[in-house]
């Protein structure tokens, strides 16, 4: 499958469509630095499948599109499509039936972009595995971009290595080898996982049966919390029905006694009415009064307002009068104006010339016919004279070829005398040779000392780099503790993190329970827990629901040698009580003091086994939810004592380790600097051989130059000889006559024609002049009768606006003259409403004493009636108390009885046959309400003390006991599969070692024989370094040119650098065939002599494969030795275009630059 044609549109500086012809052979590309030659390059990996825009010298894909220039606009697409011959069908089978395969990639600004291939839609893998197929594609190692050398020259061994992958071509094997890795890392993850699960599910299998023993002792409690609220229920209803009872004999008493104070309380009201009879016309009088002085002060403010409103409105009219007068003047002014305009524009109008349009018109055609006429004569005119001229130019022309055979013979003569003088002054100035051969011998001795120091580089940099080594090896000892401190610190603070969780999702009130107050002696955590219990949870704070308030109750000894727990324990003073009567014993000692126990004493051991007072005994099989907490809390703060030392150790490890750090970085930036000394040296060494072969060059040169010298010289003297002989024989011009009649024929027929073309001129401006007058005059009349009819308008409008201004003058004056005697009327208002206010304040003080004497004897009658009423309502208060008790007791009566009913579906006096189902007789008899509620209490405590209660445990125990045997499946299956897949990435390492190793032996036979081609003798050699594993190994060149010394490729000159990187390339394609090589300026680091073996070379690619080659060069002997050239120019900024060029004018673009 070859590639026969490149096309492209919109990609970067390529505009315009482009097609590049891809035939057999050598195609050579030239053109200008920055013309675009190299977009073909990136067009051509792009079309193949290349995704980095950042490869391609843009920022993002977007960048590839062509993005617009002077006079040139940006695009939105760009297409480029590459044509391929399918003949032999080695397509793959979905794209085998065609001859001619079209690939095109498009994309679209800000849309992406998309593959075809024979104008259907395909993915970007499918064309990526298309080349591959074909030994090439967008990353193949016959793609040589520019620099691409120089890279492979600097680049690290372990880097080389991507070469010989790709000669192996196992880039496809690494890609299948990566994925499975990356399933196994996957497989491994999940696995990790999935055990990490397991775990899990067993913790919460173990807390599940915890929950089915609450759950059980939870339908216990319950139990009997039903048959204890029965007979509780049974309790309320029957003291309810007695309270009912004694509370009616107590109403009926405070009924009687309500009635007699009802009647008394009567009788003082009547009397405070008789007294309240005459204060209603005393209060009238006052608060009438009290209106008409209050009406009167409303009037004296409006009138006072009035009278500043009127004074406000005089000065406005006056302002008002002012400002209209001073309109009136402006606009008088502009009609002056615009009557003195209306005249000008009418006598302007009156003073244009009447002209009728039927003799202008006249006119206007006689002036049409007489330039007709005019031009006729300008067209005879001008074919006589261009006769004439044809005639004396013809003649002329025989004339001056005589002349200038004759002056080219004599020049020629002229010219070669003075080449013979020049010559003889050449060889007489010939240099001499002693000069020439002490700047050889000065060369020789440069070129040595360069050697030298170049070696002394290299021994400095062989001790830099193990020195290198010296350091890294101490780095990576210093990291390894710091890390592993590092991870300490990171277990420390997540186990922190994950017990201050645990803890703070224990915590049931938003006190601080007494647990997190307490400090406990190590050890003694399960005998705190067992003697305490869930009581550690309650804290002090007396707002609580539930708290330690203390006791002072006198404790009593503990029995035998049992201490107390205060002496091993701090914890809150509410708490000494209750430690000071649990005692810390051995297992043997609480066995023999259990029975010594007074009540409310405890014993406890270090494990957690507790006897209490009343027999109870629990072992330290028994889980306590408490010394989980205890022992959770005395880690937390074991580990938050842990944490600062910790932090302290990984603060130094890691200073230690940034310490190494930066020493080995110092180390590295030492060796930069020796490598560029290397480099330096190296330059150095290039440029003493360069000066060496200069000098070389000058003296072979001066010598070749002699002898040149000395056989033009006789060559330029015959010459000389010959051309004098011409210069006699040449004929001299006749028949001068004839050319000057002709002449003087000439200038007549263009004096006739000069006077025709005037005339014709005159008349057309003629005619020209009577056209534009006619339609200037039109034009004035037109605009100065609208100018006319616009000041008009203007004048008759300000005639309106003054006598609008006036009628509304007259009218202002007439209201400032009735507004000037408004404010003297109101201020005698003003003064009659003042002696009234004055008048009427005396009246309304004199009905105000008059109410307050008669209110004060009304008060004395209320304060009796008052007195008696509080008798009636404290006995109606003492009534209403009776009524609520009766009340409360019939409330309460119905609902014990509808308790009985709703809880319990039965009568208030069955209830007790559900009590003594859960309660004994003798329990029963000893039991009141308080009694009762208080047992209750404790039972529905002890309930809410089991917490949340799963009463679906023991479902979800088989549940999770069957997700365990699932699970354990799973982890088999998964440790199947990572064994699968280990053995899988094992196979491909082996094939991959096998395909890679058989590459570098076939590559390493063609760099070895290429190598010897291109140096003509000499030695070279690939080698695998630093690495066992070929897989993990560098490459490493090793070359010996001829007559010296065998040393990598760092240690060559450039020329000799270059041409050896261009043989490994070679190489590579020899081992590996491509149907396309493109080279973009792989030849630019080669003097002539190194192009001249680049181009053999390339012959022979192209005689020993079918691969065609294009090659972008700006060197001419490369030029010349392809079979055809192409050309990219930019005569137009920023636009590239392609151009089919011959050396010559490869030359010159070349030249451009």
């Amino acid at each position: 499958m070859q590639l026969k044609e490149l096309r492209i549109a919109g990609f970067k500086s390529f505009v315009d469509p482009e097609s590049v012809p891809i035939l057999p052979g050598l195609t050579g590309i030239v053109g200008p630095n920055g013309c675009g030659k190299s977009n073909l390059l990136e067009a051509m990996r792009w079309a193949m499948g290349a995704n980095s825009a950042k490869a391609m010298r843009g920022g993002e894909m977007d960048d590839l599109i062509f993005s617009g220039a002077a006079g040139r606009p940006a695009r939105e697409l760009a297409e480029v499509t590459l044509v391929l011959d399918n003949t032999l069908r080695t397509a793959p089978p979905e794209f085998n039936s065609s001859d001619t395969l079209e690939i095109m990639r498009r994309l679209k600004r800000g849309a992406g972009t998309s593959y075809k291939l024979n104008g259907r839609t395909v993915r970007g893998k499918d064309i990526k595995l298309l080349f591959a197929d074909a030994s090439t594609g967008a990353n193949s190692p016959s793609l040589v971009r520019q620099g691409q050398i120089s890279e492979l020259i600097g680049s690290k061994p372990q880097n080389r290595r991507r070469i010989l992958e790709e000669a192996a071509g196992i880039a496809g094997l690494n890609t299948r080898r990566h994925e499975a890795e990356l399933k196994l890392r996957g497989a491994e993850t999940n696995l990790e996982r999935l055990t990490e699960v397991s775990a899990e599910v067993e913790r919460q299998l173990d807390s599940l049966k915890r929950q089915a023993r609450k759950a059980r002792k939870y339908k216990e409690l319950s139990s009997q919390i039903s048959a204890l609220e029965a007979y509780l229920a049974h309790l309320k209803w029957a003291t309810a029905k007695a309270d009912q009872e004694t509370a009616a004999v107590s109403l009926a008493r405070a009924k009687t006694e309500v009635e007699r104070l009802t009647r008394e309380a009567a009788v003082a009201e009547t009397k405070r009415l008789e007294a309240s009879d005459g204060i209603g016309p005393m209060r009238t009088a006052e608060a009438v009064a009290s209106g008409k002085l209050g009406q009167a002060r409303i009037e004296l403010a409006k009138v006072e307002t009035e009278r500043k409103n009127a004074a406000d409105l005089l000065a406005g009219l006056e302002r008002e009068a002012t400002r209209l007068a001073e309109d009136i003047q402006r606009e008088q002014s502009q009609k002056e104006e615009a009557e003195r305009t209306l005249v000008d524009a009418r006598e302007s109008l009156a003073a244009l010339p009447v002209e009728n349009d039927t003799t202008n018109k006249e006119k206007e055609v006689e002036a049409e016919r007489v330039l007709a006429e005019a031009k006729q004569a300008l067209e005879t005119a001008q074919t006589d004279a261009d006769l004439k001229s044809e005639a004396f130019a013809q003649k002329r022309a025989e004339i001056q070829a005589l002349e200038a055979n004759a002056n080219a013979h004599r020049r020629r003569k002229e010219s070669l005398e003075q080449e013979v003088q020049h010559l003889r002054g050449i060889v007489e100035a010939l240099p001499n040779t002693t000069a020439l051969t002490n700047e050889l011998h000065v060369a020789r001795e440069a070129e040595s000392e360069a050697e030298a120091a170049l070696k002394g580089a290299q021994n400095a940099l062989e001790s830099a780099e193990q020195t290198i080594l010296d350091k890294q090896e101490a780095e990576l000892a210093a990291k390894a503790p710091a890390d592993e401190a590092q991870d300490a610190l990171r277990t420390l603070e997540t186990e922190i993190a994950g017990l201050t969780r645990l803890l703070r999702k224990a915590e049931t009130t938003q006190s601080p329970p007494v647990v997190e107050q307490m400090r406990t002696r190590d050890g003694y955590e399960k005998a705190v827990a067992a003697a305490l219990g869930d009581d550690l949870q309650a804290p002090t704070d007396r707002s609580a629901s539930i708290f330690w308030a203390g006791s002072s109750v006198k404790t009593q000894a503990l029995p035998g040698y049992a201490k107390p727990l205060t002496d091993f324990v701090e914890a809150p003073g509410e708490l000494a009580a209750r430690l000071s009567q649990c005692g810390v014993v051995s297992r043997s000692e609480g066995e023999e003091l259990a029975p010594d126990l007074k009540p409310g004493q405890r014993l406890v051991t270090l494990d957690g086994h507790l006897w209490r007072w009343d027999g109870f005994t629990r072992t330290p099989a028994a889980p306590v939810a408490a010394a989980e907490r205890l022992e959770q809390q005395a880690r937390l703060e074991a580990a938050q004592s842990a944490l600062g030392p910790q932090r302290q150790t990984v603060s130094e490890l890691q200073a230690h380790y940034a310490q190494i750090r930066g020493g080995r970085i110092g180390a590295e930036e030492d060796l930069k600097q020796i490598r560029r000394n290397v480099q330096d040296a190296t330059q150095r060494l290039d440029q003493a051989r360069r000066n060496l072969a200069s000098a070389k060059q000058h003296t072979d040169r001066a010598s070749l130059k002699a002898d040149s010298a000395k056989e033009n010289l006789a060559r330029v003297e015959s010459d000389l000889h010959i051309a004098k002989e011409a210069y006699q024989t040449a004929a001299k011009p006749e028949n001068t006559e004839d050319l000057a009649r002709l002449e003087h024929a000439v200038a007549e027929a263009r004096n006739v024609l000069a006077s025709a073309r005037e005339r014709e001129t005159e008349c057309r401006g003629r005619l020209t002049d009577l056209t534009r007058n006619r339609q200037q005059a039109m034009a004035r009349r037109n605009a100065l009768e609208q100018d006319v009819e616009r000041w008009t308008g203007r004048l008759e409008s300000s005639a309106t606006r003054v006598q609008s201004l006036v009628t509304r003058r007259a009218e202002a004056a007439r209201e400032a003259a009735a507004a000037k005697a408004r404010p003297e009327s109101l201020q005698t208002q003003l003064d009659t409403l003042a002696s009234r206010v004055d008048a009427l304040e005396i009246e309304r003080q004199d009905a105000a004493d008059t109410l307050a004497a008669r209110e004060s004897e009304i008060r004395e009658v209320e304060e009796a009636a008052r007195s008696t009423n509080n008798l009636a309502m404290s006995a109606r208060e003492t009534l209403a108390i009776a009524n609520a008790k009766l009340e409360n007791a019939t409330e309460r009566l119905s609902e014990a009885s509808e308790v009985a009913q709703t809880h319990f579906q039965r009568a208030p006096e069955g209830l007790l046959a559900i009590a003594k189902e859960g309660l004994d007789e003798e329990t029963m008899a000893t039991l009141d309400v308080r009694d009762a509620e208080r047992q209750l209490d404790q039972l529905r405590h002890d309930r809410d003390r089991l917490g949340g209660v799963n009463m679906e445990a023991e479902s979800e125990v088989e549940e999770l006991s069957s997700r365990l045997g699932l699970q354990a499946d799973e982890k088999a299956d998964l440790t199947a599969a990572i064994a699968k897949l280990r053995e899988g990435v094992k196979a491909l390492n082996d094939e991959g070692r096998t395909r890679l190793l058989g590459a570098f032996e076939q590559v390493n036979e063609h760099f070895k024989a290429l190598f010897t081609t291109l140096f003509r003798g000499g030695e070279a050699e690939l080698r695998l370094i630093d690495a066992d594993d070929p897989l993990a190994a560098g490459l490493e060149i090793f070359a010996q040119p001829p007559g010296k010394r065998l040393g990598t490729l760092s240690l060559m000159s450039g020329g000799e650098q270059a041409l050896t990187a261009t043989a490994l390339i070679f190489a590579v394609f020899l081992s590996r065939p491509s149907p396309i090589c493109v080279l973009d300026e792989v030849d630019a680091p080669l003097d002539d002599a190194n192009v001249d073996r680049f181009c053999r070379m390339l012959d022979e690619m192209r005689q020993r494969t079918d691969t065609r080659f294009i090659v972008i060069t700006h060197n001419p002997v490369t030029m010349s030795r392809m079979d055809r050239l192409f050309g990219v120019t930019m005569r137009e900024k920023g636009v590239s275009k392609l151009v089919s060029v011959d050396l010559d004018t490869a030359e010159e673009l070349v030249a451009a630059e």
